[in-house]
């Protein structure tokens, strides 16, 4: 991926564990780098390049922030993320937007 590659947002939910412990769960948009080096059929070459945050502060604003790769719990989070399910949602993104086929040609996969 470069800096200028196409990109989309995808929601998820990430459990964090150590030793089979929940340590904490939080919901986060995955910032996804993708190129699609084989078409609308072939298989979505993606990557996670941040996490996105929203919340409310004391006074009921909006307030968001990021994790990047420069940040340690961005790896933390990386680590512990669903990537099949990050595969799947970046798929049904790009199909809804166009750009890819819902379903992937088997014979590239």
């Amino acid at each position: 991926m470069s800096a200028t590659s196409p990109y989309v947002y995808v929601p998820i939910t990430i459990p964090v564990f150590k030793d089979r412990v929940c340590l904490f769960e939080t919901g986060c948009e995955a910032r996804v780098e993708y190129e699609l080096p084989d078409g609308p059929d072939g298989p979505i070459d993606w990557d996670v390049t941040a996490f996105h945050f929203a919340d409310k502060d004391v006074h009921g604003r909006s307030v968001y922030t990021q994790l990047t790769r420069v940040e340690p719990l961005f790896h933390v989070l990386y680590n512990n993320m669903d990537r099949e399910w990050i595969d799947t949602q970046t798929r049904e993104v790009l199909a809804a937007d166009g750009l890819v086929n819902l379903y992937a040609d088997p014979a590239r996969d």
